[in-house]
């Protein structure tokens, strides 16, 4: 296992970056295009110039030639080559590793079984679906036994379904293998998904660095890239014991979960407030009556804003729900806010 230390790295995108990557973690990077993302991965895997240093277990790697820093990398458009069979793109990937050829097909045959492509070996990478080009290319980084993963974005042109699908399988490979690992994504759901821990970029600067739970609920977002959870002020908290706190919000009873610390407000993210213009099945648990103020569109997203008593809250919802329900300013809906998905904080989600 491998701990990477980057230690005022500085370039002509990047700005004093300061970073650790633990041995075994899954660390991933968001932020918006033009961060700065690629170059730090490009930084770690030496193909870019930069001052600072890197280092590996402590050892700086900043003088050794990328093909010397055993760096395994998935580029975001997956770079295999066409007019070579997957075996043999792999076997690209072990030339510096010394091993005969028994062992080298042994060692192609293994990486390719444990991303369950191993009956592809002889295809052409034309002759694959997308999902399993992705395999392939995750296997081939891993086929020069590398001491950190570096992957760019891998699964952004997939469809969401194999995206996914794949993204478990991955988490649950890099596991199994307490492989280091730097991902990148723009993609926030991706990022609470697979990441031990969530770093933040923005025009070349960290801005922070926190588990995958908290960085939504953040109190600091210079780029404005995070998802804004909604705030809502809390009256009356009862402690119900069983993990559970009762609070009052809009002249309601809500159940939070009991995470043993004060706050004066709910944070909720729009995503996980449930809105129906019928009252939904199960549990009273949670439940609202609100009236439509307002909608507009984010990011393939429409947000609703819903007024309830005297508070207002905005709910996140597909184009296609929103046309199915004919939802319009001034109907009333009704909804929930989804126990899980419910933070307690001491100061209003900025």
């Amino acid at each position: 296992m491998t701990a990477v230390n980057l230690c005022q790295i500085s370039n002509f995108v990047l700005k004093d970056v300061n970073l650790e990557i633990r041995a075994a973690e899954l660390l991933v990077i968001v932020g918006p295009s033009g961060a700065g993302k690629t170059t730090l991965l490009n930084v770690l895997a030496g193909l870019v110039p930069y001052r600072g240093q890197v280092t590996f277990n402590g050892i700086p790697a900043d003088r050794l030639p990328p093909h010397k820093r055993r760096v395994g990398y998935v580029f975001q458009d997956l770079l295999l080559f066409p007019h070579l069979t997957v075996k043999k793109n792999l076997f690209l990937g072990m030339r510096r590793l010394g091993l005969t050829r028994r062992e080298r097909d042994a060692f192609a045959g293994e990486i390719l079984d444990l991303f369950r492509v191993g009956d592809l070996s002889d295809r052409l990478p034309t002759e694959l679906s997308g999902g399993e080009r992705q395999r392939v290319a995750l296997a081939r980084a891993l086929a020069c036994r590398p001491r950190i993963l570096l992957l760019d974005e891998p699964f952004a042109s997939l469809d969401f379904r194999t995206a996914r699908y794949l993204r478990q399988e991955f988490k649950r490979l890099q596991r199994h293998l307490a492989l280091s690992t730097l991902f990148v994504t723009h993609n926030l759901r991706e990022a609470q998904e697979l990441g031990d821990r969530v770093a933040v970029l923005h025009k070349g600067r960290l801005e922070q660095i926190l588990g995958p739970d908290e960085i939504l609920f953040s109190m600091r977002d210079e780029s404005g890239f995070l998802e804004r959870p909604n705030s809502l002020p809390c009256g009356e908290v009862v402690n119900l014991g069983n993990g559970l706190v009762q609070v009052e919000w809009a002249g309601l009873k809500i159940l939070v979960p009991d995470e043993d610390r004060e706050f004066t407000h709910l944070a909720i993210l729009p995503r996980d407030v449930f809105i129906s213009p019928f009252p939904p099945p199960g549990p009273p648990i949670n439940r609202f009556i609100g009236t439509v103020k307002g909608m507009r569109e984010k990011d393939g997203m429409v947000q609703v804003t819903v007024k309830v008593g005297t508070e207002t809250l905005c709910a996140e919802i597909s184009p296609d729900h929103l046309d199915a329900m004919k939802l319009q300013a001034g109907d009333q809906v009704h909804g929930i806010l989804k126990l899980r998905a419910l933070r307690g904080c001491r100061f209003p989600a900025q």
